[in-house]
């Protein structure tokens, strides 16, 4: 019979692990991979929309059904389409919210614990977007600042997305955000800081040795972009791994700008593609791996303390103390499954959440024109350099500069 020490024991054995499984069970519970809608009165959300364009209120009502979860990635894809139909005042106040948001993610506060930590999935966090994203949110928001002739807020964007390119942890993949350091210059330029602008410019020079500074004369500059967004696929066993694939269904490759009596081929400043599939280290496969092995580790654990249980218990009845042994055997059985409920709380699959608006490419140009509103044309070349399509866009000026800005695809886009 089990003495009095033995079942005091074996009832602490029993009451600690019982604890730990219990609490683990019940946090457990509290995690899932389904995101209802946030529950919205009909009448919040025609309030909402109502100074909304009809083509723009699915992405924009989904700012509100979708919550914080996702509330930097629908403003960046609503705001995009804001620009393209000429919203510039939606346009900027929703960057201005998806700037904030992705601020917030790095303070100390619950939520951003939480988009930083091992225990939650990663498409359960708060949207912040690869370094790739941030960096566009910014860009987008600096070219609002262009069109309102602040260029030194314009020129603070831009630097602000390089310094989110800067957020890659491999040295040879930090700051090579080419298309942001030639806005900087070019803003610079623009505010009449000609040292600044050339210090971009040397930069620039560095990542693309073919590039050729704008004129110091020239006060237009057009931009085009080209092609779709990239893509975020998961791959691996758990699908815990993050990968990228270039954007799909588009054949341009190349713009050229046709404005008065010039036919010049665009410079292509920036292959978004390349910023996604390169980067090196992303913050969030940080977090994945880490989630990995932190759910390996306890399942290594928890074998190794389940087999002890195990063989214990057999040998049990051949020992005198046979009810210390059995208890502490037991105790060790619910310690591993404990471990287990460990390893199966963390949710290592990866977020495949991404920019679907996105361009897969950025072309520039820049040249002196009259200080008035006018309109260029730009044609887009496949890959062999034949002519596949042409858009036309306005180039409005502001303190003497003027921007064009022109897109072979729509920003509308719904899924």
């Amino acid at each position: 019979m089990m003495s009095s020490t033995g079942k005091s024991r074996g009832s602490r054995y029993y009451s600690t692990a019982g604890a730990l499984v219990a609490f683990l069970a019940v946090a457990g519970c509290a995690t899932t991979t389904t995101y209802p809608d946030v529950d919205i009165s009909k009448q919040r959300m025609e309030t909402y929309l109502q100074n909304k364009p009809l083509q723009l209120r699915p992405l924009y009502s989904k700012v509100l059904l979708q919550g914080d979860r996702n509330l930097v990635l629908n403003h960046m894809q609503a705001g995009l389409a804001s620009m393209e139909l000429g919203r510039n005042d939606l346009a900027e106040e929703s960057f201005e919210r998806a700037l904030v948001g992705i601020e917030r993610t790095y303070a100390n506060s619950e939520t951003a614990r939480k988009a930083r930590s091992t225990w939650y999935e990663e498409g359960m966090k708060n949207f912040k977007g690869e370094p790739y994203e941030r960096a566009m949110a910014y860009y987008y928001r600096g070219l609002a600042y262009f069109r309102q002739g602040d260029f030194q807020n314009a020129r603070a964007c831009f630097k602000g997305g390089v310094l989110q390119d800067a957020f890659a942890e491999e040295k040879q993949n930090r700051c090579d955000f080419g298309l942001l350091i030639f806005l900087e210059g070019w803003a610079s330029q623009c505010d009449g800081d000609l040292r600044l602008a050339q210090t971009a410019y040397d930069e620039v020079k560095g990542l693309r040795p073919d590039f050729v500074p704008p004129g110091k004369d020239h006060n237009v500059l057009v931009i085009a972009e080209t092609g779709t967004a990239p893509r975020k696929v998961s791959d691996g066993i758990g699908h815990y791994q993050l990968k990228y694939r270039r954007g799909r269904h588009f054949t341009e490759q190349s713009a050229r700008v046709r404005a008065g009596r010039r036919n010049v081929e665009m410079y292509p400043m920036e292959d978004i593609a390349w910023q996604a599939m390169t980067r090196g280290g992303r913050q969030v496969d940080s977090i994945i791996k880490g989630q990995v092995k932190f759910k390996q580790r306890n399942e290594k654990i928890a074998t190794v303390l389940t087999d002890v249980s195990a063989t214990a218990m057999l040998f049990a009845p051949v020992f005198k103390n046979q009810g210390e042994i059995s208890a502490a055997s037991g105790a060790l059985g619910l310690v591993g499954v404990a471990f287990w409920a460990i390893s199966a709380k963390v949710k290592p699959r990866a977020d495949i959440r991404y920019w679907n608006n996105l361009p897969d490419a950025v072309h520039v140009f820049t040249f002196k024109a009259p200080e008035q509103d006018q309109t260029v044309s730009v044609d887009f070349l496949d890959g062999n350099g034949v002519e596949i399509g042409s858009k036309q866009g306005n180039v409005h000026f502001v303190k003497g500069y003027g921007l064009g800005w022109i897109r072979s695809r729509s920003a509308i886009v719904i899924e």
